[in-house]
């Protein structure tokens, strides 16, 4: 049994691209975010990131984390980079720490998120450590979201792969709800 999830992001304007995008990964990370999940908050943003850059080049042997944040997003703004959010995101999806192996090694810097603006008078004088405040990276990745999206309109024939590779990503626009009957309901 397939679910046409699909549907419910047809209207009178077409296709709702963004209105998908985040059902399944922004109101999640915003649900988190809110009720001060933070952590959470910011593993669901890097495996939404992860999900987009697979949606957008499919299984290729380059690091499509990167490339996707490089070509649609503009993350020097928040003096972080690209590779030093891949070694956060390694990181923290596989030991909910801040050291992945390369911020082990000095190769790249480790990052540390914040909550907030950081009072003028708190010295982060750490060289090998990179701050960004958390919100900041949200809006960041969803403006990047909107720069990637808006390319389906510009290049029609990307909407198969869309498709074709959305399918594959685990959804709460696929999951079921099944009603059976117990003996409680009888």
């Amino acid at each position: 049994m397939s679910v046409d999830y699909f549907g419910k992001y047809f209207n009178d304007g077409g296709f709702d691209f963004s209105a998908l995008i985040n059902d399944d990964f922004f109101q999640p990370v915003r649900i988190l975010y809110n009720a001060k999940h933070y952590v959470s908050a910011t593993k669901l943003l890097v495996v939404a990131i992860d999900s987009m850059s697979f949606i957008e080049y499919g299984n290729i042997p380059e690091n499509t984390f990167i490339k996707w944040l490089n070509e649609y997003s503009e993350i020097g703004n928040l003096d972080i980079t690209p590779e030093e959010l891949w070694e956060q995101r390694n990181s923290l999806l596989h030991m909910s720490n801040l050291s992945s192996r390369k911020v082990q090694q000095g190769k790249v810097r480790s990052l540390v998120a914040h909550v907030g603006k950081i009072p003028p008078n708190v010295n982060l004088d750490e060289p090998n450590t990179g701050y960004y405040e958390l919100y900041e990276l949200i809006r960041l990745v969803g403006q990047a979201v909107g720069n990637w999206l808006n390319t389906y309109g510009d290049q029609r024939e990307k909407i198969h792969n869309f498709v074709e590779r959305y399918d594959l990503i685990a959804s709460d626009a696929r999951m079921q709800y099944i009603h059976y009957e117990t003996s409680h309901d009888s």
